[in-house]
């Protein structure tokens, strides 16, 4: 089998349009031109790969199986560009880092921080991101790396941990909650909760330790993306409530947040992991994020 690079980038750019039209476009190149390509990529692997209809173009079952292996095959390629340039410049090259609003300011950040000065001629890119769509970049070959939190046991195997914490749930030490001494699941729903976004990880795990615990989850009055010191003084200065690291708890200051004495059925950790691409091969710059990383990073093979 001989597999074209450029049939292959027509077929993903198809797929990801679902219109041969808006893909024609966007490839810059014409619409029998690139329904050329498709038939040929099809007489190549032996398979009908796209169901053509008037409402735009479907994967069929073999296409859904064959875009995964595309998928890898163009990321692995561009590893293989980027990784060759590296090489001819030295210590120069691009890094394409993702991050969470919750992972920027504490890991990313600092660590660039500290690699940039030994690396002068470097280039970054950084991109904010959800943990779900920040790991699609990733396995897509869009990303190197990406820093991330996940709930529970989410990690996979080519996940490195750079911290592990306890979630609680947390309110100002004058709320009313804040001042039993045992408090149920149920007298949660009493009170407006601060809530991250819905869609993404932790609101997931959020929601299903509540219902574990026998109540749903509350309607979110404030929703957010991560716990600033913005977000944390207004969980102090009201009867909000909210799940927060217990690292944030009993510090005094301005935050005088209390953890709540609730006992949920499925406890919540959250872990930040250090997220790369299955079999990718790790570029010198990746290796030196992760080596500028701080020393309690759980290292895997690259």
């Amino acid at each position: 089998m001989n597999l074209s690079l450029r049939d292959l980038d027509y077929f993903l750019t198809v797929v990801a349009c679902g219109q041969i039209s808006k893909a024609a476009e966007q490839c810059g190149v014409s619409q029998p031109a690139l329904s050329k390509s498709l038939r040929r990529l099809e007489t190549e692997t032996g398979l009908t790969l796209l169901d053509r209809g008037r409402h735009g173009v479907f994967l069929t079952s073999a296409g859904l199986v064959f875009v995964e292996h595309a998928r890898k095959l163009r990321a692995e390629y561009g590893d293989a560009v980027r990784n060759t340039h590296e090489m001819r410049m030295g210590q120069a090259g691009l890094l394409r880092l993702g991050a969470t609003r919750a992972t920027m300011d504490e890991f990313v950040l600092p660590t660039l921080a500290r690699l940039l000065p030994r690396r002068p001629a470097m280039r970054v890119q950084l991109r904010y991101g959800l943990s779900d769509d920040l790991r699609v970049r990733v396995d897509a070959g869009e990303l190197d790396l990406a820093v991330m939190p996940v709930y529970g046991e989410a990690a996979s195997e080519t996940d490195a941990c750079i911290h592990s914490e306890t979630l609680c749930v947390a309110a100002s030490e004058r709320h009313p909650l804040a001042l039993q001494r045992r408090v149920s699941a149920r007298e949660l729903l009493d009170f407006p909760w601060i809530m991250p976004m819905q869609g993404s990880d932790a609101r997931r795990a959020l929601e299903h330790s509540l219902a574990a615990s026998g109540v749903a989850a509350p309607p979110a009055s404030l929703e957010v993306e991560s716990y600033s010191e913005g977000t944390l003084r207004l969980l102090a200065e009201s009867q909000m409530i909210a799940l927060v690291p217990e690292a944030v708890v009993g510090k005094g200051g301005r935050q005088r947040l209390a953890r709540l004495p609730v006992r949920l059925a499925s406890p919540l950790r959250r872990s930040m992991l250090l997220v790369s691409r299955a079999g990718a091969t790790w570029s010198p710059l990746m290796r030196a994020f992760r080596e500028a990383m701080p020393s309690k990073v759980q290292r895997r093979p690259d």
